[in-house]
């Protein structure tokens, strides 16, 4: 699978550009502000929905404007495909093939891919919201029965959770019976997706770096015991005199973590910033790895400012895994050594693309 080009209409500061792209390596660069990390922005909400900077879509649209427009052309499975989606602040049009879809989670998996960002540093130093998310973007790009399960639980829980706001308790049990069966599917889908991180994180690291370091991958689940339906719902029961007191679910896979250990110890805190940015190239480049595996195609491989995750002979190391990688962006604001084994590069300056030397490839 590769992406052929993109289009872009009132998209932060891009007004109105297209973009052609190689099916291998794409370097972009351009100064800071430029556009460059909009283009993965971009990239990455049509593959989830979902951006990696913003919980709010309307941050997306051009300041000037009351909408956005996405246009993708990709090939997959040897067919080019269009994946569209414009956004005016109040209602949402997504159409794949010409066909409209529904939801932002109906585009999960249509053209997956992976991105490796600055902020990425918060699945170590950050909060256990971010390695959630982290987890279920992972595992819905690949699973539409993971996705099924996650939202079937989000509604049972805000149906518990008003439950509780209005202090009445009657007929609660019809919905922490689902909670309890759709957490077992993703309890058990997200303690599996960690191990396969965790072995492909240390085969990684040891290309990586010459350093010995023992990182380690934990699951935290918020229930405890077995994974089984009538564990969680004895759970759920006991919980409940504690949640209505604080009107809300404090038990349950929205409040699952998992720790990144360093020799026993939280990276957090005991990690050098090396040792951080080494583990993190790992834990996206095994991402990969493992969505590939998972979805039987190449998903896109984006690194934005790759200066900030490896220095110079970790970046000759990246060339070994361009090999293996189906196409990638990477984002610049310069880098010779870079550019040497590049095939399109793409200058951006001000939300336009001012030059490129990407052939047409569709």
């Amino acid at each position: 699978m590769h992406l052929v080009s993109l289009k872009l209409r009132n998209f932060r500061n891009y007004k109105e550009e297209t973009v052609t792209f190689d099916p291998k390596i794409n370097l972009i660069i351009g100064e800071n502000g430029a556009g460059k990390t909009n283009l993965l922005e971009a990239i990455y909400f049509l593959s989830t929905g979902r951006s990696f900077r913003t919980n709010l879509l309307k941050d997306m649209i051009h300041k000037d404007h009351s909408l956005f427009f996405i246009e993708a052309t990709f090939v997959k499975d040897g067919v080019t495909q269009t994946l569209k989606v414009g956004y005016d602040e109040t209602n949402k049009k997504i159409e794949h093939n010409a066909t409209e879809l529904g939801s932002f989670s109906n585009m999960l998996g249509i053209m997956p891919s992976v991105i490796f960002s600055p902020k990425d540093i918060h699945l170590i130093s950050g909060s256990p919201q971010e390695r959630r998310r982290f987890l279920n973007l992972h595992l819905a790009q690949s699973d539409p029965v993971y996705v099924y399960h996650l939202l079937r639980y989000t509604k049972a829980l805000k149906q518990r959770n008003a439950f509780f706001k209005q202090k009445k308790l009657d007929g609660i049990e019809c919905y922490e019976e689902e909670m309890a069966l759709s957490s077992i599917y993703l309890m058990t889908e997200r303690k599996n997706a960690l191990s396969k991180l965790e072995n492909l994180v240390k085969l990684k690291m040891s290309s990586l770096s010459n350093a010995q370091d023992d990182f380690k991958i934990n699951y935290q689940p918020s229930l405890s015991g077995k994974f089984d339906n009538a564990s969680f719902i004895k759970q759920f029961e006991k919980m409940r005199p504690k949640e209505l007191l604080c009107k809300s679910t404090l038990v349950g896979p929205h409040r699952d973590d998992f720790h990144i250990l360093q020799d026993n110890n939280l990276a957090k805190s005991y990690a050098s910033e090396g040792q951080k940015r080494t583990f993190l190239s790992a834990l996206k480049f095994s991402e990969w790895n493992l969505l590939k595996e998972s979805t039987n195609a190449s998903p896109i491989m984006s690194i934005d400012d790759i200066g900030m995750h490896l220095d110079q002979t970790r970046k000759n190391l990246l060339k070994d895994y361009m090999s293996s990688f189906s196409q990638v962006f990477l984002t610049v604001p310069s880098d010779p050594l870079i550019e040497e084994y590049t095939k399109c590069r793409i200058e951006i300056a001000d939300g336009k693309i001012k030059s490129s030397t990407s052939p047409l490839s569709v």
